[in-house]
């Protein structure tokens, strides 16, 4: 899967934008708020539906634009090119894939698989659990059929359920909600399992060709205990009930769900220096690229933001080579044109930003 061409208008502080995208390295060069992050932050909309930067749509659309659009052209590496566009207003959203109008973000999610690799990543080690739940789950929204549906049974349970606390309904109504939450926690929980086991496999090799270190582990927490082993979830949240009661909310579940990265036997982020965290970031965005391309049999698109800055030459060197061994579409951006050696890759294409102007460079 690959953008072959971009066309943006109304975002951000993009000048109209219309490029021919290389299929391995795009690189974005300029200097800060020359619009570099805007157009990573442009791809990542039309991927997700949504900003990784604010919150408000009315923030992605320019200044005195009505609305913003995106549009790229794919393939999907069988010969097949379609157009996916995504178009937002203050109050309105509109999206179509191959010309027909949908309102499942979902559809536009699997048509433009995206990855983001920014500054910010390392805090997937450092911060609460949501962010790595939410990276367990784009794996698994891609890879396994049955994720989206018992994700959104436990959702909506779980909304149900609290509710009940809240209002202080009977014990019976809770109930009906428990049995809810169980079918659909016992569902996500052996995928979120799974998934963290084969995480594992992809990471090791990566973490050592990155970080040059061995013995990485993914260890995996369900969000309810594990002993004693015989007391099932639906055992557990009776337990709980009083106290959930107290608390207005559901204490114990896949929502409290969350992994655990340790090197040689230790949380990762209490050994690894702030340098290597960022190398154990990029590590886990390979992996899950090179999860992706082993259940779906093609490749996602990556999107990296400010890498170069972050590392010495060394391990400069070490990460380019491990992307472009990824043998995926990429769209890097840097300051300055050195930071990153364009020698590994087949086929690369360098852009520069000036003022929200994008140029290929030739």
């Amino acid at each position: 899967m690959h953008v072959i061409t971009l066309d943006i208008a109304g975002f951000r502080n993009l000048r109209p934008v219309r490029i021919a995208c290389s299929s391995g390295l795009n690189l974005l060069l300029g200097p800060n708020a020359s619009g570099k992050t805007s157009l990573l932050e442009s791809l990542y909309v039309l991927g997700r539906g949504r900003s990784f930067r604010a919150r408000q749509p009315r923030d992605l659309i320019q200044t005195d634009a009505p609305r913003f659009r995106v549009v790229a052209v794919l393939d999907g590496g069988d010969g097949r090119q379609w157009p996916v566009g995504i178009e937002r207003g203050l109050r309105e959203l509109t999206v179509r894939i191959d010309g027909m109008p949908t309102r499942s973000l979902a559809d536009l999610a699997r048509c433009v698989p995206v990855l983001l690799l920014s500054p910010d990543s390392h805090r997937l080690l450092e911060e609460g659990p949501r962010q790595r739940r939410r990276f367990m789950d784009w794996g698994l929204f891609h890879a396994e059929p049955s994720f989206l549906d018992a994700w959104r049974r436990y959702e909506t349970a779980l909304r149900h359920r609290n509710a009940a606390l809240r209002t202080g309904a009977t014990d019976r109504m809770v109930d009906a909600w428990d049995q809810e939450l169980m079918a659909a926690a016992v569902v996500l929980d052996a995928l979120r399992q799974t998934f963290c086991k084969a995480l594992e496999s992809a990471l090791e090799p990566l973490v050592m060709q990155t970080l040059g270190q061995i013995g990485v582990e993914v260890d995996y927490r369900r969000g309810w205990p594990l002993e004693p082993p015989e007391r099932d979830f639906s055992e557990w949240l009776r337990s709980s009930r009083g106290s959930d009661r107290q608390q207005a909310y559901t204490r114990l579940g896949p929502h409290r769900a969350d992994f655990v990265l340790r090197v040689a036997g230790h949380p990762a982020d209490w050994v690894l220096s702030r340098g290597q965290q960022k190398l154990l970031s990029v590590a886990l965005l390979l992996a899950q690229a090179e999860l992706y391309r082993m259940r779906l049999g093609q490749a996602c698109i990556l999107l990296i933001d400010d890498l170069p800055a972050e590392l010495d030459a060394e391990n400069r060197k070490r990460v380019s080579h491990a992307l472009a061994e990824l043998d995926t579409q990429l769209f890097v951006t840097a300051i300055e044109s050195g930071l990153l050696d364009l020698a590994p890759w087949r086929a690369a294409k360098t852009f520069t930003l000036t003022n929200g102007e994008v140029r290929e460079m030739v």
